[in-house]
């Protein structure tokens, strides 16, 4: 059995997450400086590395389908993990009232995690499952309404905290699950084009001297971000100094960078977030332009394999599920080099695979061994037996 899972099983795939991790990890070393002072993020990454590929194994091994039947109660779980942030989550910021981590103690032993970023592979499975098992009947208007608050309740959930850019991406990724589930689409593009001008209306506001919603509907350092990007003249000094450091960072490197540990800007921390939202733009300064198309080239394989497997899945729950996953490397992908390029306003959205943090690794790792699942699923797998 095992035997003939490994025989279908995807090494490039597999190389080419474990190549991202491992230069990751270097750049990780280099944004702080782990080659001239002690860095507890590199340490800590060395361990979160081979928790996700246990991950990542155990995703690939336990038959999706299996997993896929505890559909509800991973909803459940996603909901509750969601409100347990904002009820024992830690205040970020003295200033602003941002509850985005939990911390999970057992004995002497701790760990943060950011239930967000777990929200997007439980919706994924829920999403997946709902639509395999309702087929046709989920288009009817009782199953839609059903799934519009399945899905309001958790982007609420995650808006609350607040964290727009997540909230945002965990919404862009369920829908991307309708469309392939060819769930209402006439309607959801219908909603999306009613949705437009109210868009335009709100960018109007932001660069309004007399805003009308915007004060309402966002906290002042996510308008202040908004207006980097809308209105820079206007913008607050500190808002825009994380995106002209990451700006001036990927410029210097030119073609071919300055050289590991060499960034000027990066060795003298002179770069927030150097090494969780930033690492693109650390790249780019040590490795240059170079080194930045060959980073976003091997995600556009990994996305490119997953889109391929959705496409050849046995049947719409592996369909559904690989479709999910290639969405959200695609679009966290494209929102955080967006966003340290100033073509998107400054907003937490870290790298699949290169950034420093454990969530984002775990939750990326158990994504796409899901896929390396599907891609199997011609060959038993561990509790095939059980459905």
């Amino acid at each position: 059995m095992i035997r003939r899972q490994l025989s279908s099983f995807d090494y490039m795939l597999l190389i080419a997450i474990v190549a991202l991790m491992a230069f990751g990890l270097m750049m990780i070393g280099s944004a702080t400086r782990a080659n001239i002072m002690p860095s507890p993020q590199f340490d800590q990454q060395m361990i979160l590395i081979p928790l996700g590929l246990i991950f990542f194994f155990l995703a690939a091994f336990i038959d999706y389908h299996f997993i896929a039947r505890f559909y509800v109660a991973i909803y459940v779980v996603c909901v509750g993990l969601l409100a347990a942030t904002l009820l024992y989550g830690y205040l970020i910021t003295p200033d602003e009232p941002i509850f985005r981590w939990i911390i999970i103690r057992i004995g002497d032993f701790s760990v943060s995690m950011q239930p967000s970023e777990f929200a997007k592979v439980l919706m994924i499975i829920f999403l997946a499952k709902m639509i395999d098992k309702h087929g046709a009947g989920i288009n009817n208007f009782r199953m839609l309404a059903f799934l519009g608050a399945s899905i309001a309740l958790p982007v609420g959930l995650v808006m609350i905290q607040p964290s727009l850019s997540a909230s945002l991406l965990l919404l862009l990724i369920t829908l991307a699950v309708l469309f392939a589930g060819n769930v209402g689409g006439k309607n959801i593009l219908i909603s999306m084009v009613l949705v437009a001008p109210m868009l335009v209306f709100l960018a109007n506001d932001f660069t309004s001297d007399d805003p009308i919603l915007v004060t309402h509907i966002f906290h002042e350092y996510q308008i202040g971000r908004v207006e980097t990007i809308l209105n820079p003249e206007a913008a607050d000094t500190d808002a825009r100094f994380q995106i002209e450091r990451s700006i001036a960072a990927i410029g210097s490197g030119q073609l071919m960078g300055k050289g590991l540990h060499q960034g000027t800007i990066t060795q003298a921390a002179r770069l927030p977030a150097a090494e969780t939202d930033f690492i693109i733009s650390v790249i780019g300064e040590e490795f240059g332009f170079l080194g930045l198309m060959g980073v976003l080239l091997v995600m556009l394989f990994i996305v490119g394999k997953c889109m391929f497997v959705a496409a050849t899945a046995p049947d719409m729950l592996g369909r559904l599920i690989a479709t999910g996953v290639a969405m959200k490397l695609a679009f966290q992908s494209f929102i955080n080099v967006g966003v340290v390029t100033e073509l998107l306003p400054n907003t937490g959205v870290p790298f699949p695979f290169l950034s420093y943090g454990g969530s984002s690794l775990w939750t990326s790792m158990i994504a796409v061994g899901l896929v390396v699942n599907v891609q199997m699923s011609k060959s038993k797998s561990m509790f095939e037996t059980f459905e």
